[in-house]
């Protein structure tokens, strides 16, 4: 089985099976095991919209739950313990982990973080910005931003190619301005969840609207001549995680830095690609106005429902048609491989 994961990896359409139990219902949601203790993550009617509970049978004490359970999940014989070790310190919303198509487990050699880290050869961003002084929300015309990049329910309304502005958070403007979204993170409900051929995806929990705020891409920040360097053996193999800091908003030809969520990245290290991709990613400024170093962030292209795969294109710098995927096949060195979107747009392959 190919394992072409991560931002070069393959993809393919997500299952349309849904959880057997429902999320807002009463029962076990899935199960794992952790130092050789099965262990049932459970939601109670009594809190519908609280946290599930991790807890052992003799805890539970509710063998109608377990026997349901039993009768309607599909058998996995994956260890996912590691998992819910790996996503113990997820800052927001606990992320559900789901395999029912073979025995993997959890990647090796990888560290959940929930920032970027940098390399030691990377400048800090030190990029002065107008500090504002609103009141509880910014103007129209607010110094640090400029120009609203949020509707007032947070959701991106800035043009495609405009990178985000946010208000530091040291400015004067409460935590509840609206030009503040990335920085307070997601608000979206994740399930990592075992597809055929592809590997690892995420699929979202709830709904969620379009232009809504995703995750950031976080990892480890490089400079130009290490990302060079690790995507060339990477890439041969199609398991480069690098993301250029500067594909989004076309600043420069090359970039100076790259991110690399290889080893060390959060649930966007296992975002899926799609010909008809259900994100986009953006550039967002916080506390500097770098170009060189800029954040990067997913939001939402359309309305996604839940239980639906989050998707974004591998390749959003190539206008595909028959001939530039011609041209692409006669390139000396160009790397490509199968795509299994099944969108009726699909390309067929991804290209390097």
């Amino acid at each position: 089985m190919p394992e072409n994961e991560g931002k070069r990896k393959n993809a393919s359409a997500s299952s349309n099976r849904s959880d057997i139990i429902e999320l807002k219902g009463e029962g076990i949601l899935c199960e794992a095991t952790v130092n050789n203790v099965r262990m049932y993550r459970v939601r109670l009617t009594e809190f519908p919209d609280g946290p599930a509970l991790w807890q052992t049978e003799e805890q539970l004490n509710r063998p109608d739950f377990v026997q349901k359970y039993k009768e309607t999940r599909i058998p996995s014989t994956a260890d996912l313990s590691k998992f819910h070790i790996l996503l113990g310190d997820v800052k927001g919303e606990f992320i559900d982990v789901r395999n029912e198509v073979d025995d993997v487990g959890c990647p090796e050699n990888f560290t959940y973080i929930n920032s970027s880290i940098y390399s030691e050869d990377v400048p800090r961003p030190c990029t002065p910005i107008l500090l504002c002084e609103c009141i509880d929300d910014c103007i129209s015309n607010c110094p640090c931003v400029h120009e609203k990049c949020y509707d007032s329910n947070g959701r991106v309304s800035a043009p495609i190619n405009a990178p985000l502005m946010e208000c530091s958070s040291k400015c004067q403007c409460g935590k509840n301005c609206k030009t503040k979204v990335v920085q307070k993170g997601t608000t979206v409900g994740f399930e990592i969840r075992r597809f055929n051929l592809k590997g690892w995806g995420v699929v979202t929990k709830r709904d969620i609207p379009r232009g809504t705020f995703i995750a950031e891409y976080v990892g480890e920040i490089i400079s130009f001549e290490e990302a060079e360097r690790r995507g060339i053996e990477d890439t041969a193999v199609g398991l480069t995680y690098l993301f250029d800091m500067d594909m989004a908003c076309g600043y420069t030809e090359s970039a100076d830095f790259s991110v690399d969520a290889k080893t060390h990245g959060n649930v966007t290290h296992f975002f899926n690609h799609s010909c008809s991709p259900s994100m986009e990613i953006r550039p967002v400024y916080i506390e500097h106005r770098d170009p060189r170093l800029h954040r990067l962030a997913f939001f939402s292209t359309r309305n996604i429902r839940a239980g639906e795969e989050l998707t974004f294109d591998y390749s959003p710098s190539y206008n595909f048609n028959e001939s530039t995927i011609a041209d692409l096949q006669r390139l000396d060195g160009s790397v490509k491989f199968a795509c299994y979107c099944r969108d009726k747009r699909c390309r067929n392959y991804i290209y390097f």
